[in-house]
């Protein structure tokens, strides 16, 4: 009885295994940027784990990174579907918008992720950004402070926090600039000496 139970149960732990391994590979060839392979695998572990969410997720992220972004959109918008409180699903549809322009809704997007999780110093930042871009100073101010509050290293923060005070003619805006050039943030340099020499 024992050897029947144990051979029923190979099939299981073959195709449990066949899954795992699927999602692997995938994720590898993710991280090697090989996009067009990830999705492969992808697609194969989701015939069996049709809402697994990661993997309906990083396959979005394959997509995006393929410049598909209409795909990538279905996949994000799939993980909200299947989990509303996704943080990097919002995120991502967010970015979405960001890249069409569309501040207003990559900011309604991207509040929707901050208010899952208000210490996410990267909703905070994207979410600033995204009403700096749209003209909304005060709100974009605002975000970018808690932003800084949250990590006193974000970089991106200070330099656009930075740019926003130039903008507006407040004082601090060189200090913010030099934080973002010392921990090193690209393109903070060339603003500090546009500005602050």
């Amino acid at each position: 009885m024992k050897n029947i139970v144990l051979l029923l149960m190979i099939p299981f732990f073959m195709v449990s295994c066949e899954e795992k391994d699927e999602l692997d590979i995938a994720n590898k060839h993710y991280n090697d940027g090989e996009y067009q392979k990830a999705i492969q695998f992808y697609n194969k572990h989701l015939e069996m784990k049709p809402a697994d969410e990661i993997a309906i997720y990083n396959r979005g992220r394959a997509y995006e990174e393929l410049g598909q972004y209409e795909k990538a959109v279905n996949n994000f918008l799939k993980v909200i579907e299947i989990d509303p409180r996704n943080i990097g699903a919002y995120l991502s549809y967010g970015k979405h918008f960001y890249r069409q322009k569309d501040y207003e809704n990559a900011a309604f997007q991207f509040e929707k992720a901050y208010k899952l999780n208000t210490n996410s110093t990267k909703s905070a930042t994207l979410l600033a950004r995204a009403y700096h871009k749209a003209g909304k100073v005060e709100e974009a101010m605002e975000y970018y402070n808690i932003a800084i509050n949250n990590d006193k290293d974000n970089a991106e923060a200070y330099l656009y926090r930075g740019a926003l005070k130039v903008h507006l003619n407040q004082s601090g805006a060189c200090n913010d600039m030099q934080m973002a050039k010392n921990i090193g943030y690209e393109g903070a340099e060339e603003l500090y000496n546009k500005y602050c020499n």
